[in-house]
């Protein structure tokens, strides 16, 4: 049966409502006006929280109670948007990678094959500020998918759709009669998500190797490797 109060208000309507958004104040004898909270962009907050905490702290200590401190709620909060620990660290997972997705889709519209294939390697190496974190992130993350089967079938899945993406990239180039005649796609979409993670990994570690001119360089050595000479 419905709860309703003196007034007639369906009283268990109006608490869940309320728990739905932990923002809202409650609107009491002073009247307050409730707080409008865009849901995804709080919860992407609180993910760019988690990355910075991730990347000064490293995974392993990064805790709930670190990234409520960071993102300036509390833990109660969190348990709004995440139900745990691990539910935010494949979330942040998850954002980085379509975050590289949003930017690519954006920069390749109109572009075709060798192009929009240059493009989306560029928007995966760590070429600055924005990307070098991404990859700290991502090889943070690297460790932890080893010992944790949920968050290594989230890794396989994201691999996965890096390869369809470049590969869909080279197929259209062969179609278009730019890759070399005998290149094969399934070895050469390797060879590109290889340079991708090498060069995560060697920016992390040592970054004054793995420099943007050096990863460029390598970048179009490959492609060279590719196309009609």
């Amino acid at each position: 049966m419905t709860e309703k109060n003196q007034g007639g208000r369906d009283v268990r309507s109006t608490d869940a409502a309320q728990r739905l958004n932990p923002y809202q104040e409650s609107v009491g004898k002073r009247g307050v006006v409730p707080k409008i909270v865009d849901w995804d962009a709080r919860r992407d907050e609180i993910l760019d929280a988690t990355w910075r905490v991730i990347a000064r702290d490293g995974l392993v200590n990064t805790t709930v109670r670190a990234i409520a401190r960071e993102a300036g709620c509390s833990q109660g909060i969190l348990s709004h948007y995440f139900n745990d620990k691990h539910d935010i660290l494949a979330a942040a997972l998850l954002m980085s990678h379509r975050r590289v997705r949003e930017r690519t889709e954006k920069k390749v519209e109109g572009l075709k094959g060798i192009a929009a294939l240059r493009i989306a390697m560029l928007e995966a190496l760590p070429l600055d500020a924005e990307r070098d974190l991404e990859a700290r992130i991502e090889v943070s993350f690297w460790g932890r998918i080893v010992s944790d089967q949920e968050l290594g079938e989230l890794g396989r899945n994201e691999v996965n759709q890096l390869w369809a993406r470049l590969g869909s990239h080279l197929l259209e180039a062969r179609e278009l009669g730019e890759l070399d005649d005998d290149l094969d796609i399934e070895l050469a979409t390797h060879e590109l998500v290889m340079l991708i993670d090498g060069l995560s990994v060697e920016r992390v570690h040592v970054p004054h190797i793995a420099n943007p001119e050096r990863q460029l360089l390598l970048l179009e050595r490959l492609l060279a490797r590719f196309t009609k000479s």
